[in-house]
């Protein structure tokens, strides 16, 4: 099977104005942004409409454009990322869902595998995008429908300001790991383009402790490299009009170790994706309209001793968004999502095809100077059949003139339909299963404070949240032959818990501090099953922990910058009925660096421990994790 190397990017349906819930609604607090004529204010914790969203700027990614994804919202969020080891598949777990339950996306458009229903975190690189939003719970159904927990969305955006800007790093790490990134920004204020390229290598041979033999052996079979190579143009025709296009090309090859008491193989897997991406923007009075259109092509071979195999999805994906603000205190956000995804798989009995068409409308309404609230509508139609209809509804009340304190709440309705190979993987898939659904509900609070002078800014925040899902679908051996693992409807999950951030920034004495801290308590217990005598219910839900949290301080001055990140982990299951488990860990990982200035040339020396005090722990069973490991990395910049 080949797979299509180049092709023509997609030029098509557009959309208008700006998404439902985007930042550009969002208060001021941190970080001005600008886009085109609209000016962009967002804080770290970002709550308009009675939504919670969190947002990670570029100043956060800075330090980290030779890492992924995964690792930058395992050290900035209480996003619990499910790795299988140091450069192998990494997914997102959001408040006490599955990686199936998390969405993740590329400048608004979804980029999950129609195939699998989820994303491999280790193969987005940091240097690919300047930009990081979390969209938790119901505030995500005006994108989509199916993300339970939420939508990790990775965003581009020119600066019209920039003429020329060319950047370039060159990281070497233990284990024989390298680094590079490349970009060029050039442009004027009716132009951009944005040129990014990143490749990275590693033996990934590190020693580990074999708990199965009580000694130490160095992994084998575990050397990986991959590489990217993105393009964007952004054109301001006008006040009104702005056009962008994009294209990213990603290719990755891992070799897959074996556990640690699994004899040696040569299993290995190769990844190749193409995305495209055509869209335009209109602002006028009050209009804002945007139409998004995009080709996502994914390809993945995977290969061991004794078998090999191919597996191809195409995906065209299409947004319109609306927003009409003439009415008195009244916002109308329609929309139309138009998709189609295709599949060839050795594993399928031939091309699988889905369409999938929605329609939805936000209200967002200022009922008083301090209270706003928002309803969202949406009906999906999958393969020419209706889905149960969605709706999520918001509320924001701010009490005080003088004081920046808000209280919000939320209640939704959610629905996912089952993956490609779910429905139809060869022998296994079970064509009869019933899409799953969501009922949730979050209330919080957030307060800002910020010093006349601007050197303090602390922002405190108290959410609290409930999920009970029903019909989960899970992979469990059949009836009539326990070897043959078939999809069912077996499950009910109920996952509650607390999220708490506290942040704070202070100048002071030419210095600049950031301490950021995020803590989440979740219990995601299994309610009911259709199985007999299941011993699951009551149980936490396998490798989801019950606290994470993250620590960040962050000292600037003269030049030098200073990073110290905290993870917390507490144990996770193996065992649907608790019976067995991984202990926890802390993880601590440092940086230090100096910025030179040379005219308008700027040179970075950054030095990184990771594990810095040697912890000898792992995500999943069986699947080590390096202990203490360095990384230098020297950058230079050219803006003119």
């Amino acid at each position: 099977m080949k797979f299509t190397h180049f092709y023509i990017g997609i030029a098509s349906l557009l959309f208008f104005g700006i998404p439902a819930g985007s930042v550009l609604e969002a208060q001021s607090l941190k970080d001005t942004l600008h886009l085109g004529e609209v000016e962009i204010k967002a804080s770290y914790i970002v709550k308009n409409d009675g939504f919670k969203r969190v947002k990670i700027d570029s100043s956060l990614l800075l330090p980290h454009l030779n890492s992924d994804l995964s690792s930058v919202l395992a050290q900035y969020s209480t996003v619990f990322i499910k790795t299988y080891g140091n450069g192998s598949i990494a997914t997102p777990s959001l408040r006490g869902t599955s990686a199936n339950h998390t969405q993740v996306e590329w400048n608004g458009i979804a980029i999950n595998s129609p195939m699998l229903g989820q994303t491999d975190l280790s193969q987005i690189p940091v240097a690919q995008f300047n930009g990081l939003e979390i969209i938790y719970g119901g505030a995500g159904i005006s994108k989509s429908p199916g993300a339970f927990g939420g939508i990790i969305d990775i965003v581009n955006d020119p600066d019209w300001e920039n003429k020329l800007k060319v950047s370039a790093s060159q990281s070497f790490a233990s284990f024989d790991t390298y680094g590079m990134t490349l970009s060029m920004d050039a442009g004027n204020q009716k132009i951009q383009s944005q040129t990014k390229a990143n490749f990275s290598s590693s033996l990934n041979n590190f020693l580990f402790f074999n708990d199965q033999t009580g000694e130490y052996e160095r992994q084998t079979n575990a050397k990986y490299y991959q590489y990217g190579l993105s393009e964007e143009l952004y054109s301001r025709i006008n006040r009104k009009n702005f056009l962008a296009a994009r294209i990213w090309y990603s290719q990755s090859h891992h070799y897959i170790p074996p556990i640690l008491q699994g004899e040696e193989h040569n299993d290995r897997q190769l990844d190749r994706a193409l995305r495209s991406m055509i869209e335009w923007k209109y602002f006028t009075g009050n209009i804002n309209l945007l139409v998004r259109s995009a080709f996502v092509d994914q390809f993945m071979d995977y290969i061991n001793d004794t078998l090999e195999n191919n597996h191809q999805t195409y995906s065209w994906i299409n947004k319109i968004r609306l927003k009409y603000s003439g009415i008195k205190n009244l916002s109308i956000q329609p929309g139309i999502d138009l998709n189609y995804d295709w599949a060839i798989s050795d594993a399928y009995d031939g091309k699988k095809i889905r369409s999938t068409s929605g329609i939805f409308a936000e209200f967002v309404y200022d009922v008083h100077r301090k209270i706003e609230m928002s309803l969202v509508l949406r009906q999906d139609l999958i393969d020419n059949k209706c889905s149960p209809f969605i709706p999520a509804f918001g509320i924001e009340y701010r009490p005080f003139d003088k004081i920046n304190i808000s209280f919000s709440a939320n209640v939704s309705k959610n629905y996912r339909y089952p993956t490609l190979n779910d429905l139809y993987w060869a022998i296994s898939g079970n064509p009869d299963l019933k899409m799953e659904s969501d009922y949730a509900a979050e209330g919080s609070t957030v307060y800002n404070l910020s010093s006349a002078n601007g050197n303090v800014f602390l922002e405190a925040e108290l959410t609290g949240y409930y999920s009970l899902m029903k019909d989960l679908i899970v992979w469990l051996p059949s009836a009539e032959n326990s070897a043959l693992w078939k999809p069912m409807n077996v499950s009910e999950v109920l996952a509650k818990g607390i999220e708490a951030g506290l942040n704070i920034t202070v100048k002071a004495g030419g210095a600049n501090i950031s301490f950021n801290n995020a803590y989440n308590y979740c219990r995601s217990t299994y309610e009911k099953s259709y199985l007999p005598d299941d011993a699951s219910i009551g149980k936490q839900q396998i490798y989801i922990p019950e606290n994470t949290f993250n620590s960040t301080l962050e000292v600037r001055k003269c030049g030098f910058y200073f990073d110290y990140n905290l993870s917390y982990t507490s144990r996770r299951y193996t065992g649907k009925d608790n019976s067995s488990y991984m202990p926890g860990y802390n993880l601590s990982n440092i940086i230090l660096g100096k910025y030179f200035h040379l005219k308008r040339i700027v040179l970075s020396l950054q030095g990184q421990i990771n594990n810095l005090f040697d912890l000898d722990y792992q995500s999943i069973v069986s699947r080590p994790m390096p202990g203490r490991n360095y990384e230098i990395t020297v950058r230079v910049n050219f803006n003119k």
